[in-house]
């Protein structure tokens, strides 16, 4: 008799795989963007003593080197009284 299967469907094994790399992915990104924003931001409030005025000012003042780019179907929004950043769904 062939052996079973240790854990799981065999057929749709890769295909759940993919789908939980695929989720892990996105949500990966979401935080790397907001994590390395939120840090250029805090490092700007404390040199410049306020938050930037837009996303752009960080790359302007050489905080980062480019805005990144959201994940597909989202967009970055950024509150410059607070310096709080979130990815949202567009």
């Amino acid at each position: 008799a062939p052996a079973a299967p240790a854990s799981g469907n065999p057929i749709t094994a890769p295909v759940d795989y993919l789908a939980a790399v695929g989720q892990g992915k996105i949500r990966a990104e979401k935080t790397i963007d907001t994590v390395g924003l939120n840090q250029a931001i805090q490092m700007f409030n404390v040199q410049e003593g306020r938050y930037p005025k837009s996303l752009n000012e960080l790359v302007e003042k050489e905080y980062i080197r480019a805005l990144p780019e959201p994940p597909y179907g989202m967009q970055i929004v950024y509150d410059p009284n607070t310096g709080m950043v979130k990815i949202v769904k567009k």
